[in-house]
């Protein structure tokens, strides 16, 4: 298995364990009325977001040169990171501003 299959299955699988979670917080929190806990639900469906960016980040990485892109398409890798980062940092204000 080489690095871009190690990363897509370890992605897929942040993603199925993120939505269970966020579902699991989402109920607990609306039922012991609690922001908190709904505020961490949101942090793992934006965990799991992240995590559809790392696969499509990693898909497009791999694409092989072509005459337009002659060194190839790796560096859409630190583009996706950077989308990560901003996502993170965006729900990290949004929970502070609540």
């Amino acid at each position: 298995m080489n690095r871009s299959q190690k990363i897509i299955r370890t992605s897929i699988i942040g993603i199925v364990a993120n939505v269970l979670l966020a579902a699991f917080k989402a109920i607990v929190g609306v039922l012991a009325n609690s922001v908190a806990i709904i505020m961490d639900a949101v942090n793992n469906l934006s965990d799991a977001l992240s995590s559809v960016i790392t696969i499509v980040g990693t898909k497009l990485s791999e694409r092989p040169a072509d005459r337009e892109h002659p060194f190839g398409f790796g560096r859409v890798e630190y583009f996706s990171a950077i989308i990560i980062a901003v996502i993170v940092l965006s729900a990290g204000i949004t929970s502070l501003i609540e």
